[in-house]
């Protein structure tokens, strides 16, 4: 029996699995279900025992899973895993898109350096915000005056 090229194809259609959970468009992951069924029709056509073959299936079932599972589980944990996945979620960090208008007219507290941009607490929130003209530094108050696409435009009180 060709051993060596079921194991080959049953090895490869794995790893295609594998990578498919990172680099999805199905292409991948079809190839490697397609290599694994070409490895047991391998044994069958070698063996001629259905037995043999079936558990082949079985084993190459379990492997799959267990393979897709473990690449969910760990491969976050891995450098290149920590490089392509987003590790927190940035909330908070700007007005929402909706009811933006009603934000004209309150006031707050530049929190950084506004060159023209930068981080303002108006109304218990730290939001995006833009100097009107000029700089505004740090800890100054300020007024929101005007919304431009979405962008919080404010003006230095006092």
């Amino acid at each position: 029996m060709n051993w060596t090229a079921i194991v080959l194809l049953t090895v490869v259609g794995l790893v295609f699995i594998a990578v498919e959970f990172y680099l999805p468009s199905l292409v991948l992951g079809s190839i490697g279900a397609v290599l694994m069924l070409f490895a047991t029709a391998i044994c069958y056509s070698s063996t001629g025992s259905r037995d043999q073959t079936i558990a082949l299936f079985c084993m190459e079932v379990a492997l799959g899973l267990g393979v897709g599972y473990a690449s969910i589980k760990y491969f976050p944990r891995t450098a290149v895993g920590r490089k392509m996945i987003l590790a927190k979620m940035e909330t908070g960090a700007s007005a929402p898109a909706e009811r933006v208008k009603e934000w004209i007219g309150r006031e707050g507290v530049a929190q950084t350096v506004l060159r023209p941009a930068g981080m303002a607490m108006i109304g218990g929130k730290r939001l995006d915000v833009e100097a009107e003209s000029g700089m505004i530094e740090s800890g100054s108050p300020i007024k929101i005056v005007a919304v431009h696409k979405n962008r919080l435009v404010v003006r230095k009180l006092g």
